[in-house]
């Protein structure tokens, strides 16, 4: 599992990122859940889909009033997989962040923000969505 502290100083926003997530560190990331204030049906249904075990998933929770987020995409059976699950969540993640700070969906401000958020993201993980890259990961 790769874990990325992403913060975002225009939108006073920080992100905790998982990446590549198994069901052994379910633990680590329900605490962090805790301790963004996620509870009751949120709290069992990240359970259920960290302790699953299942390919290809992800989730994303916001405290928008503290203007943090957990990100967490699980493990991927592919490159393109994996880009689908990082998009999706990162989605969740922009209305989050727009929804807080009153940022209109359309237009250029929310596309920045969407462009800020995977070039931080890159850094961590850009290696894993190829899929030739991923395969020499994995044999080491």
């Amino acid at each position: 599992m790769l874990r990325q502290t992403i913060h975002l100083s225009e939108w006073d926003w920080t992100i905790y990122a998982y990446y590549s997530v198994g069901h052994y560190y379910t633990d680590e990331i329900m605490d962090r859940l805790v301790s963004l204030g996620c509870r009751d049906r949120k709290l069992q249904r990240a359970y259920s889909n960290l302790s699953s075990g299942t390919v290809d998933t992800g989730l994303t929770y916001s405290n928008l009033l503290n203007r943090e987020t957990v990100m967490v995409v699980g493990y991927a059976s592919s490159g393109a997989e994996l880009f689908n699950s990082l998009v999706h969540e990162m989605r969740h993640v922009e209305e989050h962040i727009a929804r807080a700070s009153h940022i209109e969906p359309y237009g250029e401000p929310v596309a920045y923000l969407c462009g800020e958020l995977a070039r931080q993201m890159y850094a961590c993980i850009g290696h894993y969505l190829c899929d030739c890259c991923r395969k020499h990961i994995q044999k080491n």
